[in-house]
């Protein structure tokens, strides 16, 4: 198997994706929450400078700068909010915003 293997929308997922989602992670959602997106919904984690996509029901997508789908993670409002006031994430500034958009719009 490649590193990352490409999605019927030609966005790349990695192997974690891939192993992530036979395991029962939802992950096909990945792509189709980035493009629907609002910026409220985006957000970069401060140590690794990945995207982080709030999805429906608790999903949390996580990208590469480049596009590429990390892995998908189930979590709380209240566990993203306590990510959020300790630092581990932070909105995207304007630069980020038009990069992630060029990705996915």
């Amino acid at each position: 198997m490649s590193d990352a293997d490409e999605t019927s929308s030609g966005k790349e997922r990695s192997e974690h994706a891939e192993q992530r989602e036979q395991e029962g992670r939802r992950t096909k959602p990945a792509f189709n929450d980035a493009q629907k997106a609002r910026r409220v919904d985006l957000f970069v984690d401060t140590e690794t400078g990945r995207y982080i996509v709030r999805g429906g029901r608790g999903r949390e997508h996580v990208f590469e700068q480049d596009g590429e789908l990390v892995t998908t993670v189930d979590r709380t409002r209240a566990a993203h909010l306590r990510r959020l006031r300790n630092g581990r994430i932070r909105e995207l500034s304007d630069e980020e915003y038009e990069q992630f958009e060029d990705f996915f719009r």
